[in-house]
């Protein structure tokens, strides 16, 4: 009984190297003869492959080749000898990329070697590459104080420092997000009342009826439907004073001294004055919004029952202060 099974090779994407290096193992393990070597081979390296193998033995046929010259043939058309300076340009290029550790760059540094042939200087070169590519300016500083550093050395060391990086960024994280909206007496605002001292559950004000929306859980001051309103209002009030400020010197620019200057016919004939009545009509329209928007803010003690007769009247007396005849 046969130790282990040889699967068929794939012509289009598969190594015929690493399937080679499979199939001796194969042969070792189950001990089987030179003789008996090609036609294992034949039997279990699929139809594409043997069609392949026919094709580059022709006009001679596969069975009567040797082992090794049909390893031979699909070696020489499978993966031809690259270039010894191609291979070392690509083998120089490499640099860890973004999201890759350094057990994985270290791994494509060996598999870029392979056809380098540096011989007796692999492990000096896998060292510089190693700390050249190495994404980290920390840990290549770190790599660099080393002395008589090898390749082993600079592995292990590199993984040890990525470790404690890692280690270190997740802390960091814990810590921030952990800060975030607690104080010194380790909890968060109270969404009841405001306080940092208690939770929302023990707050004493939890069962008490809010003074602005007369809804149960909260205080005035928490109220998220008053605070809402206010944010609201001040929005309005710098769009308000934005827009009031255009208007200043639309009616300067448009004006000299106190007359507004009029072409064409039957300009002499109108008021001269416009210009002071436009601007008395923006000082009341402007006092009307800006009560309007300071009755929103009023504090927890204040009257909130105000009509808009009474505003109306109010807005009346602040007109007639600032009149003056034209």
């Amino acid at each position: 009984m046969s130790v282990g099974q040889v699967r068929e090779f794939d012509t289009k994407s598969g190594s015929w190297s690493n399937y080679v290096e499979r199939i001796e193992m194969y042969f070792l393990v189950n001990k089987v003869s030179n003789e008996l070597k090609l036609p294992t081979l034949i039997s279990v390296m699929g139809e594409d492959a043997y069609d392949l193998l026919s094709t580059l033995a022709s006009p001679s046929k596969p069975s009567e080749l040797t082992y090794n010259r049909a390893v031979e043939l699909l070696s020489a058309h499978l993966q031809p000898k690259p270039s010894i300076l191609a291979e070392r340009y690509k083998f120089r290029q490499r640099r860890q990329l973004h999201n890759e550790t350094i057990a994985d760059y270290v791994s494509e540094l060996k598999k870029l070697s392979k056809y380098c042939e540096f011989s007796s200087s692999l492990d000096d070169n896998l060292r510089d590459q190693l700390v050249c590519g190495l994404k980290s300016e920390i840990i290549r500083q770190r790599l660099f104080a080393e002395d008589n550093l090898t390749y082993t050395r600079a592995v292990t060391l590199s993984l040890s420092l990525e470790a404690a990086e890692r280690d270190a960024s997740a802390v960091e994280r814990n810590g921030i997000d952990s800060s975030e909206g607690v104080n010194k007496f380790g909890l968060g605002e109270c969404v009841k009342c405001g306080d940092y001292r208690h939770q929302p559950a023990d707050c004493i004000y939890k069962d008490f009826v809010c003074s602005w929306c007369r809804e149960v859980g909260h205080l005035r001051r928490m109220c998220p439907k008053r605070n809402t309103r206010r944010m609201e209002s001040n929005q309005w009030k710098r769009s308000l004073a934005e827009f009031g400020g255009s208007r200043d010197r639309e009616s300067k620019s448009s004006s000299r001294g106190g007359r507004v200057i009029s072409r064409g016919a039957g300009g002499r004939g109108r008021s001269a004055g416009r210009g002071r009545r436009g601007a008395r009509r923006w000082d009341q329209d402007r006092a009307r919004m800006y009560m309007l928007s300071e009755r929103d803010d009023m504090d927890d003690n204040e009257n909130v029952n105000e009509t808009e007769e009474d505003i109306s009247e109010s807005m009346h007396q602040l007109s007639l202060s600032n009149y003056k005849p034209a």
